[in-house]
């Protein structure tokens, strides 16, 4: 009885939230319909926060609550009084639009990969190959751990299913061998420490691609459709580069001192990879044909931008695979996943454009402006950039995070003169994947690495704040002076 009077709750307050807006009278200078949309907009962040139903269907609900009171929520006077203008045939088309979004089917297209790396076993190859060579030292086992989920992030936009989906079935093999037990003193023999690996590396790896976390590209199009800024594939990838390789270096072995294992020399653990790797044959002609396609797509994003869409290449790259029998139409008419990851993006995408379509963004942005004068440009990008990363400890979801404070970020740095919006566009969204690492519900592979039992709670939020600080220290001092030397 109680489950069912909490989904009750959860299912009424995001309607209360948008009751209580609607009644407040609207702000001085800000066009009513403008109001009105804020009021569905953040109801629905309510939503997808208590989800009393799944998330997607909490943004596509949203979506056509617009179409449909268009008249009241999309639309000024002056639009509606010409005869001329359908209102109900243009809310339709802007509710439809996120779905003709290029970004939104890149992340389609590499959560294809991801099922191919699943269905062939070549991402339980990588992960086993690369604890063999390097599983006989407690802290070279750390590095491969990294390196594996940053070799799987281009192709995997959902770190959930490429860390807790790919990596951590492998890796939670490996405590038992020394004797290390969730839930007890024994978790900190190797255990502990092996975890605590699968959080930097999903945090690192979601910030090092685009295609590394699906709210990168949710990201992408804010800073496209509020800011007019357009990141590309490279971009991203080389404006993240010193800052992780820096971390990649360092942050496994800042680990290992600050939650060092007792176990720091194995055996057994390269062992026991070898023989599962034995056990697994010689690679696949699907497996050969995946490595094939990941380099021809790796290559054409790199050094094809000119010529051909990334967009373009993925859906490449999932037609080939789709032809040469690597993963049959089936297995992605079933791959639940990568459709609702379309659906949940394309709605938050149509929602984040409907801000500056009613104009709640214009008005929020000139009114915040004159709030913060007289604060140097440079200043006010750090303040921004600081107060959007660390607001995610009030989240547990980057894309509710992302969809909720990212617009109104965008909108006060681009209401206040002198900022220089690329930049700050750029580390806004380099932010979001590295933010993964803050507390234990941060992510979702955070999610199912806290509840395995080996990180306790303390020792997750410890090194959650140390990392945190960490990371967000490099991006600011490091990537953002490299990033003002290339523009």
């Amino acid at each position: 009885m109680s489950i069912a009077k909490d989904k009750i709750w959860k299912l009424i307050a995001p309607l209360l939230v948008m009751l209580v807006l609607f009644l407040i009278p609207v702000p001085d200078g800000m066009p009513p319909q403008a109001w009105h949309y804020f009021a569905v907009f953040v109801a629905m962040i309510v939503g997808m926060i208590l989800e009393p139903i799944p998330a997607t269907a909490i943004s596509f609900i949203a979506v056509t609550i617009c179409v449909i009171g268009n008249q009241f929520l999309l639309f000024d006077a002056s639009e509606l009084a010409n005869p001329d203008f359908d209102a109900s045939s243009q809310a339709l088309k802007w509710g439809l639009a996120g779905f003709s979004s290029t970004t939104v089917w890149l992340v389609f297209g590499a959560f294809i990969f991801a099922l191919g790396y699943e269905v062939t076993g070549l991402g339980r190859r990588i992960a086993l190959f690369m604890v063999k060579f390097m599983g006989k030292r407690t802290l070279t086992l750390g590095y491969a751990i990294v390196i594996i989920d940053i070799l799987l992030a281009p192709f995997t936009p959902s770190n959930t299913a490429r860390t807790g989906g790919t990596v951590f079935p492998v890796i939670k093999n490996l405590p038992p061998l020394f004797q290390s037990f969730p839930n007890d003193k024994s978790s900190r023999r190797i255990g502990g420490y092996l975890m605590w690996m699968m959080v930097i590396s999903t945090s690192l790896s979601s910030s090092m691609f685009v295609t590394g976390a699906a709210p990168n590209v949710l990201g992408l199009e804010f800073v496209s459709k509020i800011a007019g800024v357009n990141i590309s594939w490279l971009q991203w990838f080389l404006s993240f580069l010193p800052v992780g390789l820096i971390l990649l270096v360092v942050a496994p072995w800042l680990s290992y001192v600050l939650y060092k294992p007792e176990v720091t020399h194995s055996e057994e653990v390269s062992g026991w990879a070898g023989n599962a790797l034995r056990e697994m044959g010689a690679l696949t002609r699907k497996e050969k044909t995946l490595i094939g396609l990941v380099l021809l797509s790796l290559g054409l994003w790199v050094f094809g931008g000119d010529y051909i869409n990334a967009t373009a290449v993925g859906l490449l790259a999932v037609s080939l695979m789709l032809a040469l029998h690597v993963v049959p139409w089936k297995e992605v008419t079933k791959y639940t996943g990568a459709w609702n990851t379309l659906v949940n993006l394309s709605t938050l995408v149509v929602m984040a454009n409907g801000l500056t379509r009613s104009g709640f963004i214009k008005w929020f942005a000139d009114t915040m402006s004159t709030h913060l004068e007289g604060f140097s440009p440079n200043a006010t990008v750090v303040v921004l950039v600081l107060v959007f990363y660390f607001a995610h400890y009030l989240f547990a979801s980057l894309s509710a995070h992302t969809a909720t404070m990212l617009p109104v970020i965008l909108a006060i740095g681009k209401g206040i003169p002198g900022i220089p919006m690329e930049h700050l566009c750029i580390l806004l969204v380099l932010s979001i994947g590295i933010m993964g690492c803050l507390t234990p519900y941060a992510t979702g592979p955070g999610v199912i690495i806290y509840g395995c039992g080996y990180v306790k709670s303390k020792d997750y939020w410890r090194l959650g704040a140390i990392f945190g600080v960490i990371y967000i220290a490099l991006l600011l001092l490091v990537g953002w002076p490299i990033l003002a030397m290339w523009s």
